[in-house]
């Protein structure tokens, strides 16, 4: 069973002495699974409730005697005594289907030789006749209890946890463990949980270590422990340990647990067991499994549950709306889901809202960049004059930093097309022009030079990812409104939708990023081929003036044939639509094919993800391209293009975020809302009612601008400091130490190849 059967008074792994091996966040468990179960058989019935589970928390005794064959060979800790009842206080969880399923994947992961042996491992997902178990959390020590003492410590159990100040609460899995019993008679592959916002679990712990020594009894993690890695010693052909844990044993009141000691490290839930320690192979391939589907898990904890002998009392945690001095007046319903969140607003709901919580950013402390470059002008040609570049950067200037020096050439070319070609259109001086080459030139420079800085100055991390693509999102709409300059299109349709369609390859890469977890550039991507074309543009429009490409393409290339009289601006447009749609959204759409397939699941619902960008494409366009908009005969796409900026950039950068801390697709940011406001406003005669004035649409705008700025810019420092404030980093300046996770010997790796050898490294 998953929770100790108290009948047969065996081990339990809540005195674990022992850790072998921490394994990343990518691990697993082992161990030879029951037939797996049938997966056309699906029901739609709800859940159980709780108390229905309690009814048949344990096996009737079958023995007094010691007999390990009736529970796996497994020896009691504490014999059988004739009015002693085993007590134990704990959490408990069931997993859906699709959650059991999750874990029974990553047991079946690790399953090594099939034929049974001491070194077996025991899945505690299901019984021996395949029925599904709960998985449980300590709260206590095995505790023995007199007939006299059950009710009391019951009733004082209710009566603290009502006061402890704990709500209902949700949980994550941090990584993966193995520990032992005090006994070293069983071993156990369990899953470390976060901590959750209002530290619920230490208080609930406290609690009952508080109730434990009242009745005289040990308590739960009541020392400090320090971990001594497991070895094994293949030369005697046995396993030792070096170390241990050190453990509270004995039942002894004059212990008591400190509350304001943080036992959040300790918290975890075993879902596997053997009679040996693991083996080196185990070993390996629990470093190397995949933990993704695992973080994903969350465990809504409503109740703690108490067993004493075969009895199971469940005691509610207290709602907001109950009284906290001891009487509860509102006990949660049955099936009733509370989550314990401060109203909006409130920093642990904003935390957890932002993917800022600390479930959310402790997968930044196993961040590693990946990222596939098959541009062969970057790899045979531009690598040489960025490592050469990044050279002449100073040790003392921070890898973000670099980043934004890149973004502000950006921001002075919009400054410098603002003054000097307001209406998009021109001639303006050929500096300019010039300039806006420059400036792009060093912004993609800069760009990619900042993970090389980031190795030098042994700073990497997952900030470095999401500042370099945060700002490469506030780019995407800013750069090519320069490109739209240069051709002289000005505030047309054609020069809007060169300036914004940039948002879709940003997107749809962002998007194939989040799901297979590195960043792909094609032998032709817009970071290299496409800004070298943008660069040649504005270069070409400086020496012959924006003019040249309403020349016909015949007065080039000759051709008419091919050609007839189309000039350059002619088939500007399909140009950017074909080359989206043929050489980067299908192969954005593969990549992503290719991980879903690898990890068993559907592609299908992927698409519900475009949702956001399906809502921000079509009503930039419903907006701009409606009749009664006077946007574009205003010339105010500058403006509007600044404005969606920020929007797109929050929308991104989210998804990016939620790469990072593992935390499900954001599909959604309130942003958009003022979007689709527009869009309806614009058209509202198709709607019936009178249009929109020119001065109340450019008043909308503006009020949009300054709102999409503060909620940018808000958001963007939260987030910010608070990766910072967790990893211990500076986001602008050096730190003195290594980023978490910084391999130092890859400052000497300048080369322009990361680790795994597929390209350049950027933003780092």
């Amino acid at each position: 069973m998953a929770l100790v059967d108290y009948s047969d008074s065996d081990g339990s792994e809540e005195q674990y002495t022992t850790s072998t091996s921490k394994a990343s966040v990518n691990n697993s468990a082992i161990g030879p699974l029951k037939r797996k179960r049938d997966e056309s058989v699906h029901t739609n019935l709800p859940p159980l409730p709780s108390s229905f589970h309690d009814l048949y928390a344990s096996n009737a005794r079958v023995s007094t005697q010691d007999d390990p064959g009736l529970h796996g060979g497994r020896p009691r800790a504490m014999p059988h005594v004739e009015g002693n009842w085993p007590t134990h206080a704990y959490i408990e969880w069931y997993p859906s289907e699709t959650e059991s399923e999750h874990l029974s994947t990553l047991l079946a992961s690790l399953e090594g030789d099939p034929r049974p042996s001491n070194d077996t491992v025991q899945s505690l997902l299901k019984n021996e006749v395949d029925a599904e178990m709960p998985l449980h959390v300590s709260l206590s020590r095995p505790l023995v209890l007199a007939t006299d003492q059950r009710s009391p410590f019951v009733g004082m159990l209710k009566d603290r946890i009502s006061r402890s100040g704990a709500r209902p609460f949700c949980i994550g899995v941090r990584e993966l463990e193995w520990v032992s019993n005090d006994e070293k008679t069983r071993w156990f592959l369990v899953l470390k949980l976060t901590k959750p916002p209002n530290d619920d679990l230490n208080k609930l712990l406290h609690v009952v270590n508080q109730a434990a020594s009242s009745f005289g009894k040990a308590l739960l993690y009541a020392e400090p422990r320090t971990a001594v890695p497991y070895q094994h010693n293949s030369a005697q052909g046995s396993k030792r340990r070096t170390g241990a844990y050190r453990t509270l044993k004995g039942s002894s009141s004059s212990v008591s647990a400190n509350p304001a000691s943080d036992l959040s490290g300790h918290f975890h839930m075993s879902i596997g067991w053997s009679l040996n320690a693991p083996n080196s192979s185990v070993l390996e391939r629990s470093r190397s499994a995949d933990l993704f589907n695992i973080h994903n898990l969350r465990l809504v904890v409503q109740a703690v549950k108490v067993k004493v002998g075969n009895a199971v009392t469940s005691i509610p945690l207290p709602t907001r709306m109950e009284e906290t001095r001891g009487i509860i007046e509102n006990v949660m319903k049955p099936g009733h889901l509370a989550i314990d969140v401060p109203r909006a607003g409130g920093s642990a709901y904003t935390a957890a809202h932002e993917c800022v919580s600390e479930e959310a950013l402790v997968h930044l402390k196993s961040y590693k960049y990946s990222s596939v470059d098959n541009s062969l002008i970057s790899k045979y040609i531009l690598r040489h004059y960025w490592n050469a570049f990044v050279e002449i950067l100073p040790l003392w200037l921070a890898p973000n930093m670099v980043t934004l020096l890149g973004f502000f050439f950006i921001l002075a070319n919009v400054i410098c097309l603002e003054i000097f070609i307001p209406d998009l259109v021109g001639p303006g001086p050929s500096w300019l022009y010039y300039s806006f080459a420059l400036g792009l030139w060093m912004y993609s420079t800069m760009d990619n030079v900042d993970g090389k800085q980031a190795r030098r100055t042994a700073q990497s991390s997952g900030l470095g990812e999401l500042f370099d693509h945060g700002i490469d999102s506030l780019n995407c709409t800013l750069a090519s409104l320069c490109e739209t300059a240069a051709m002289g299109l000005g505030p047309s349709r054609k020069g809007a939708f060169t300036a914004l369609v940039p948002c879709l390859p940003m997107f749809f890469s962002t998007w194939e990023t989040y799901h297979t977890h590195t960043l792909y550039l094609g032998y032709f991507n817009g970071p290299t081929e496409g800004l070298i074309l943008a660069c040649s543009i504005m270069i070409l429009s400086g020496y012959y003036g924006p003019d040249i490409w309403t020349n016909q393409i015949t007065d080039f290339f000759g051709h008419p044939e091919i050609f007839s009289t189309y000039s350059v601006i002619d088939v500007w447009i399909p140009i950017l639509i074909i080359s989206f749609l043929v050489a980067h959204l299908p192969a954005c759409i593969s990549n992503v094919a290719k991980a879903r397939r690898a990890q068993g699941l559907p592609l299908a619902p992927l698409f519900l993800e475009w949702t956001p960008m399906v809502i921000y494409t079509a009503s930039c366009g419903a907006w701009l391209y409606s009749p009664y908009s006077t946007l574009l005969q205003e010339n105010r796409l500058v403006l509007f293009c600044i404005t969606m900026s920020f929007v797109f950039g929050r929308m991104t950068t989210k998804i990016i975020l939620a790469h990072l801390t593992k935390q499900p697709f954001p599909y959604w940011t309130i942003m958009l809302a003022p979007l689709v406001g527009g869009a309806v406003l614009a058209n509202l005669p198709r709607l019936g009612f009178p249009a929109m004035s020119a001065l109340t649409e450019l008043w909308y705008l503006r009020a949009y601008f300054v709102f999409a700025m503060v909620v940018y810019f808000r958001w963007a420092l939260l987030v910010i400091n608070s990766i910072c404030a967790y990893l211990g980093i500076n986001c602008l300046t050096i730190t003195n130490k290594p980023a978490p996770n910084q391999n130092l010997n890859e400052k000497q790796s300048l080369n322009g190849t990361l680790p795994n050898g597929s390209g350049h490294h950027k933003g780092e």
